[in-house]
């Protein structure tokens, strides 16, 4: 039997939230993400701009793609996109169950951030593989929130 090269799954998604969905329900989605993703060992990261979420879990294959599956019928979001799903080497977001931005209020340290993210929906190349362009997006975004407050994953 071969060694596994590619430990780790990732699956990167976006969607479009629906109308209705206010911060209370946010704050609902995250600690119930918290929860979930600590007694399933997966980590990750969701960022919320424009009324759309894009969100990036890693973890164990089988885990992973269960939670997806569940994250589709999610009635909070519609048009649930698959950008990536596939084998990693590591862990991206290793120390958090779920780090979180919305990018509401005015931090200036996140303007590069918000410019990345709205380029990023717009490249549809990007999203076919794990490419280094990818790959430094979520690099940036870990980089930039590790200033904030997050949870850490336990």
């Amino acid at each position: 039997m071969g060694i596994n090269l590619y430990p780790m799954f990732c699956v990167i998604y976006r969607s479009i939230a629906e109308t209705t969905i206010g911060q209370s329900d946010i704050s609902n989605l995250l600690e119930q993400a918290k929860t979930l993703n600590r007694a399933n060992d997966i980590t990750g990261c969701l960022l919320f701009y424009d009324n759309e979420f894009v969100q990036y879990l890693e973890g164990d294959r089988v885990r992973v793609t269960m939670l997806f599956e569940k994250i589709k019928r999610d009635q909070r979001h519609t048009n649930v996109q698959l950008l990536f799903a596939g084998h990693i080497y590591s862990r991206e977001f290793e120390d958090w169950t779920m780090a979180y931005e919305d990018f509401m209020d005015s931090n200036t340290g996140l303007k590069p951030l918000k410019l990345a993210l709205s380029s990023y929906f717009n490249q549809v190349k990007t999203y076919k593989h794990l490419n280094p362009t990818t790959k430094k997006f979520w690099v940036v975004v870990k980089s930039l929130l590790s200033s904030r407050s997050v949870e850490k994953f336990k």
